[in-house]
């Protein structure tokens, strides 16, 4: 191939200016089609950009125990101050919100209590309960901030309508945590026919844990 002033000009040049290959097929040296001098053809480069827009990254995993579980004996100090169990404070770092359920409080992660919120929703919609006492469960429940010791404060209504004044029960429930005072939590464990312990026992046999 010749360029100006009859200078021969290479394939690689052609190339390189055109920014394109033929792609030849058969014996008969026929062009078929061209690609992209990159060496990948616009339909496999859209078919990886697609692919990858495509692509959702898993959550993260919250820090912590990925359930509450277990039950620790803490009580509420002069200033209304409990302090978290130690495996569940990097699960609640980044806040919680206390509030009112039967007898004692729930504790929950920030991240679950718009689920909460959603199943108050529903059980207006429903009708199992009034719309003023969903309101009431809002207007109970507070948000909470652990501070660099895994305390957090407890307001005075939450610790007056639970009766927080002496030893108080920590106890996983899964996807929250319960609050109780000590003598209530007694007495449900009390109300067990024959004792949690005997009644665990069955429970695992009839279960085939």
């Amino acid at each position: 191939m010749v360029g100006r002033a009859g200078v021969p000009r290479s394939r690689a040049q052609d190339l390189g200016r055109w920014g394109k290959a033929p792609c030849r097929g058969g014996k008969g040296g026929v062009f078929s089609h061209e690609v992209e001098s990159s060496g990948t053809s616009p339909g496999a480069e859209s078919g990886a950009e697609s692919t990858a827009a495509s692509a959702v990254a898993a959550p993260a995993r919250p820090a912590g125990p990925r359930f509450f579980t277990g039950s620790y004996e803490h009580s509420v100090d002069d200033k209304s101050r409990l302090v978290l169990p130690a495996p569940f404070r990097p699960r609640l770092a980044a806040g919680a919100y206390l509030g009112p359920l039967d007898g004692y409080l729930g504790l929950w992660p920030d991240d679950q209590i718009e689920a909460v919120f959603a199943t108050w929703d529903d059980a207006v919609a429903l009708g199992m309960v009034a719309e003023e006492v969903a309101e009431a469960f809002v207007a109970s429940t507070f948000p909470v901030q652990p501070d660099g010791q895994g305390r957090i404060v407890v307001h005075k209504s939450l610790r007056r309508f639970a009766a927080l004044s002496g030893p108080v029960m920590v106890v996983g429930a899964r996807r929250r945590l319960g609050v109780w005072a000590r003598d209530r939590w007694d007495h449900r464990m009390d109300a067990i026919p024959d004792g949690p312990d005997a009644a665990l026992r069955q429970a695992a046999r009839d279960l085939k844990l």
